[in-house]
């Protein structure tokens, strides 16, 4: 699909509140149902949908969607007419490059989960600063545990970044404290 297809479909599946199933080139034969937010010529938001539920958000790159199509099913009419359309909501995050992004999540003081799904890097926690190429992250363990150091994260070597999702949420109500800003 050309770029310009993918945009125009995921601006009627923003239009139409209509779920989108989106193939990326890094998980080849797989996909992912998103009801999309917003996009731009960089940028996919859109809010993930697994088996008639949304759990949270998530951006990806325009650049790594290899193909979009418009799901018109049974899942798509009973997720109407159970009322997950009227769940979708655009958050207050401003996709326009990763900066203004990081930017826009730090001011919504949630956990987030970063990856780089090309080499299987995955790290969740908080965002520290940002910068105009690079963020700094803290994140923890699966034993809730801290890590002493911030991590130096390259926007080029981000894939994928979520929040709201069930696992980012349940870890943030449970693990009491967060660290001190560096």
């Amino acid at each position: 699909m050309k770029k310009q297809e993918k945009i125009d479909l995921l601006k009627r599946g923003i239009a139409e509140k209509e779920i989108c199933r989106c193939y990326f080139s890094y998980h080849p034969g797989y996909f992912y149902y998103y009801y999309p937010n917003a996009v731009n010529e960089k940028f996919l938001l859109g809010q993930a949908e697994n088996d008639f539920l949304l759990d949270g958000y998530c951006i990806r790159k325009i650049s790594q969607l290899k193909k979009v199509e418009i799901k018109d099913d049974l899942c798509n009419t009973i997720n109407k007419h159970i009322g997950v359309h009227q769940q979708i909501e655009m958050p207050p995050v401003d996709i326009s490059d990763w900066k203004s992004i990081f930017d826009s999540l730090m001011k919504l003081d949630c956990f987030v989960i970063i990856e780089d799904e090309n080499t299987g890097k995955y790290a969740i926690g908080i965002i520290q600063k940002t910068f105009q190429k690079k963020l700094y992250f803290r994140s923890f363990d699966a034993d809730g545990i801290w890590d002493d150091v911030g991590l130096e994260i390259p926007y080029s070597q981000i894939t994928t970044v979520k929040w709201g999702t069930r696992y980012a949420t349940v870890w943030q109500e449970y693990l009491q404290s967060k660290p001190t800003q560096t």
